[in-house]
């Protein structure tokens, strides 16, 4: 799932790993998720994740009641320099050039999220399993695991199914919240 919509999505800026707080939009989404996609399915979350940054908990917080445990591996990619600036202002081929401006590699998140969520899901005695993420993040993770890459709306889902045997991921379907 990402994270509910925040002040820096409301100016277009970057948010990679810097932080901003949820808006109440960010919130009302955040609810929408949980009484529109958890409860109307009757979905029991067993486990529930985010990552280190506090849009992803606080998101996480609005959804369940869980006990949750923060991940440093599903946080959002660094975008260096460009933290904070305008999104128009990031060059057109930011997936590769960002490290010489001090950020993150797309390749490199993608394998971070892969392996960060095959450890989650290859622990016993977990079927649902909720992880709050970021939009850079979880379309580098889409692409890890074969899908094409794509950054949907704030509290949106991404559902995935895990095969044990085979350690991969299969893309059952991304549930857009009408409120992104």
């Amino acid at each position: 799932m990402r994270h509910g919509r925040m002040m820096f999505n409301e100016q277009d800026r970057v948010q990679g790993v810097c932080d901003s707080p949820l808006t109440e939009l960010g919130k009302q989404q955040a609810a929408c998720t949980r009484d529109r996609f958890f409860a109307d399915r009757n979905i029991h979350l067993d486990l529930a994740v985010c990552s280190t940054q506090e849009r992803a908990s606080d998101t996480l917080e609005c959804v369940t009641d869980l006990p949750y445990e923060r991940l440093k591996g599903i946080k959002e990619m660094s975008f260096g320099i460009y933290e904070g600036w305008l999104n128009k202002m990031i060059p057109c081929d930011w997936k590769t050039s960002l490290p010489v401006y001090g950020g993150d590699l797309f390749s490199v998140v993608a394998e971070r999220m892969k392996g960060t969520l095959t450890e989650v899901m290859e622990r016993d005695g977990f079927q649902s399993v909720l992880a709050v993420s970021h939009g850079c993040a979880i379309a580098a993770f889409l692409e890890a695991v074969g899908q094409s890459p794509r950054v949907f709306g704030n509290c949106s889902v991404a559902v995935f199914d895990w095969d044990a045997q085979s350690g991969s991921f299969e893309l059952v379907e991304i549930w857009e919240n009408p409120l992104a």
